[in-house]
């Protein structure tokens, strides 16, 4: 890899990561606020709106595997290759990433919301749904051995 491209995929990867880990610290604050101040911060509400976040958290749980498995798929990853060149291949890496964890930092914030809104006050809601939100934000998180291969393996030589 050329050093402009190794450097990059250095800066891309770095932003993914600390995306990937902020969502994760976002995680444990609101954990932690619904562990001790859940009795102080509960709003009761129809308990139907509860079970609509529930089921908005399973599908977009479900909905994060299958927008990763799409967007990494290697035929979609080297025609971006091919067409934008490494750069822009980082950047889908990148991007992908990004979205991804945004998507959990969601599931983290609605389980929150779920936690405010439940009658009687339970933090286990937020609980799990720090759990899912954990649980896709190791599923996407970026190693830069495997940005590197991928890019080793789909970008074009470069020209001569």
């Amino acid at each position: 890899m050329e050093t402009t491209t190794q450097a990059e995929l250095i800066r891309r990867h770095r932003t993914a990561m600390l995306v990937v880990l902020i969502f994760l610290g976002l995680d444990g604050v609101l954990l932690a606020i619904a562990f001790f101040a859940g009795d102080r911060i509960s709003r009761p509400k129809d308990p139907k709106l509860a079970m609509g976040l529930w089921i908005a958290i399973l599908v977009c749980g479900l909905g994060v595997f299958i927008l990763r498995r799409t967007r990494f798929a290697a035929m979609r990853l080297k025609d971006i290759a091919a067409l934008k060149g490494t750069s822009g291949l980082v950047k889908t890496l990148e991007g992908t990433t990004i979205q991804v964890a945004s998507i959990a930092g969601a599931i983290a914030l609605m389980g929150f919301i779920i936690t405010i809104i439940a009658t009687p006050p339970d933090w286990t809601h937020m609980l799990r749904a720090g759990g899912v939100s954990a649980i896709v934000l190791i599923y996407c998180f970026p190693f830069r051995s495997a940005w590197e291969r991928t890019v080793r393996q789909l970008a074009p030589p470069p020209e001569s």
